[in-house]
């Protein structure tokens, strides 16, 4: 777990803490604003803000997000983009995918080495999560299953955190987050029209930004509190 105090000594000593996210398009989300990346930047800069008591500045200024994830992305396409995400050498590296893995063939075995191969790489530290789990009624849940397994059985160090997400996602109001309509995806035979049971919606990214926060900062977030702030226009919504 990494704590305020932690990325508050960071950017003393470095005048930043910058955090790279890398996935598919379940971590780009570029189609939902807020997203959980830009959660977790936000959150994280309003409580560095008050364990500095109030020093805005260095909070908003020194915490940085930058997406990394491409929409359709496999294991082995990041693989091949690690030095991109180097350019910015950041402090933290935050990865949620493995979804499409199964969908373009590649073995579990391919899978695991391909994240192992990532993080070993990256030269950071890294936390590395499973992807979300689909809608009850999608083929992903049954086909990404063991590759879900199998990555939380990559050895852990002080370097390295795995986060369970496909699990503990599966708690959650799943039908309240899949509502989107799907795209053509001839790949997964998926129709346009259809609802898109793999993608979360704005309310489902506040469910991940839960997960991350809990999970890696130790913040609490209520995910209903936010999304309804933010649904109602509030500038600074709560959690």
């Amino acid at each position: 777990m990494i704590t305020l105090q932690e990325i508050a000594d960071t950017i003393k000593s470095k005048g930043r803490y910058w955090i790279a996210f890398t996935g598919d398009s379940i971590t780009s989300c570029e189609w939902v604003h807020p997203n959980w990346r830009e959660i977790v930047e936000y959150v994280l800069q309003n409580e560095l803000t008050g364990h500095l008591k109030g020093d805005w500045k260095v909070s908003e200024w020194g915490i940085r997000g930058f997406n990394f994830a491409y929409d359709g992305a496999t294991t082995k396409d990041i693989l091949d983009r690690v030095e991109n995400i180097k350019l910015v050498k950041p402090d933290l590296v935050i990865g949620l995918m493995g979804g499409n893995d199964p969908a373009f063939k590649l073995t579990i075995s391919e899978h695991v080495d391909n994240i192992k191969s990532i993080i070993q790489k990256l030269e950071t530290r890294v936390v590395w999560c499973t992807s979300t789990p689909a809608g009850s009624s999608s083929l992903k849940n049954s086909e990404y299953e063991p590759y879900a397994i199998a990555c939380m059985q990559i050895p852990k160090n002080k370097n390295l955190q795995l986060v369970d997400i496909f699990n503990i996602y599966k708690k959650f109001p799943l039908d309240k987050i899949f509502t989107f309509l799907s795209e053509e995806n001839p790949v997964e035979h998926i129709k346009e029209g259809e609802p898109d049971l793999q993608h979360p919606n704005q309310l489902g990214n506040t469910y991940i930004a839960k997960v991350i926060l809990k999970e890696v900062f130790g913040i609490e977030f209520d995910p209903e509190l936010y999304w309804k702030d933010t649904l109602a226009g509030e500038k600074y919504p709560k959690y």
